[in-house]
């Protein structure tokens, strides 16, 4: 008689494989390593375009996100184990048998302290993001618990999420939502003032959530936000910011000028934004200068240029800022506090944060990781 996979038997409804067809058809797409997998849907990248409501739809020309539909990997050594080993371009992942690996993104390394890649959620038929961090160092550790326990404690639509994380001989697995590219891949583009606007009101509401609970980001740049091709953003994590609530109100107006420089950055072109500094800083610009727009800017728009200003100006809060007019079509999300002694881990030690980074992990798989047997 063969063996069951153990994973198998922790599937919801999965205790009697022969109780439907559907049940079935997900014990064999779990079990056998070279099935045909036409059944799981093509990337967001083959789907139809998504287009805003003026009728504005933003290119997939300059998005990074794999162009091939869910297909199983050669390199992967099939056992009966909860986990395959799978190696991607010569980096080793360990991995569950409900992902199944399509590719190492490029330019992720763990020699670089994490590496990251895409695969196919067998559950739910949908494409995630995999990444593998070290925890030998402490601060990552730290920063890492403090990102898994955020997105516990506040969760928001515009903060990418971690659906399963688990750890092995020190390594941190975590999955989240597969996006399909980031700021940085679309800034060329020249965007309507709608699509801008979704995109900064969408930043603002993250930004504000995290404010209102006494935390600051400290990392909003072009390649820290994912955006999808219908304009939907997440930011990649709630920031690498200490805990201190030192100085807090100047990291909150920080936060905004970070916001201000992408705003600008998608109303007006490199060589326009930076010809009033010789450095390349979009702290030592002239706003005022900048704010007065030209015609090929596209600061012409008087509430873009209000907007702008008040961002760099920093005398208004994030959540009074999502009621400016620029914003007037959309409606910000209700904002979740808790406790701020429930968010502060800087203060723990790095024992403690690796003892409770585990405790958090039991919340997303309940057995013993030093019992896999690979």
């Amino acid at each position: 008689m063969p063996r069951r996979n153990p994973l198998w038997l922790r599937l919801p409804g999965s205790s009697s494989p022969s109780s439907s067809s559907t049940t079935e058809e997900l014990r064999l797409a779990a079990l056998s390593p070279y099935d045909d997998t036409s059944s799981i849907p093509d990337s967001l990248e083959h789907s139809p375009a998504k287009t805003s409501d003026d009728g504005s739809e933003i290119s997939r020309a300059n998005f990074s996100s794999p162009t091939s539909s869910p297909s199983r990997s050669p390199n992967k050594k099939v056992s009966w184990s909860l986990f395959d080993q799978v190696s991607l371009s010569g980096e080793e992942f360990l991995l569950p048998r409900r992902f199944e690996a399509i590719e190492l993104i490029p330019g992720t390394s763990s020699r670089s302290a994490y590496a990251s890649c895409t695969a196919t959620d067998l559950l739910e038929s949908e494409h995630v993001t995999i990444r593998k961090i070290s925890l030998q160092d402490p601060a990552t550790a730290r920063k890492e618990y403090r990102n898994i326990i955020l997105c516990r404690l506040l969760p928001h639509p515009n903060i990418l999420p971690i659906s399963e994380a688990y750890e092995v001989d020190s390594t941190l697995y975590t999955v989240s939502e597969q996006m399909d590219g980031r700021l940085s891949h679309i800034v060329e583009e020249r965007l309507t003032h709608f699509v801008v606007a979704k995109i900064t009101h969408q930043v603002l509401a993250a930004v504000a959530m995290m404010h209102q609970n006494g935390i600051a980001h400290g990392d909003l740049t072009l390649n820290t936000i994912y955006v999808n091709t219908d304009a939907e953003l997440r930011l990649s994590s709630y920031g690498k910011s200490d805990d201190s609530s030192e100085h807090l109100d100047e990291r909150f107006r920080d936060d905004l000028l970070s916001i201000g420089a992408i705003v600008s950055r998608f109303l007006m072109n490199e060589e326009e934004m930076f010809k009033f500094s010789k450095s390349r800083n979009h702290k030592d610009i002239d706003w005022r200068v900048v704010l007065e727009g030209s015609s090929d800017s596209g600061l012409l728009d008087f509430n873009a240029r209000s907007l702008l200003f008040q961002l760099l100006e920093g005398r208004q809060t994030a959540r009074d800022l999502l009621r400016h007019p620029y914003f007037k079509s959309f409606r910000a999300p209700q904002h979740q506090t808790v406790e701020r002694k429930h968010t502060v881990v800087g203060q723990k030690t790095s024992d403690e944060v690796l003892d409770k980074l585990r405790e958090e992990l039991q919340r997303f798989n309940p057995f013993n990781m030093s019992e896999i047997m690979l």
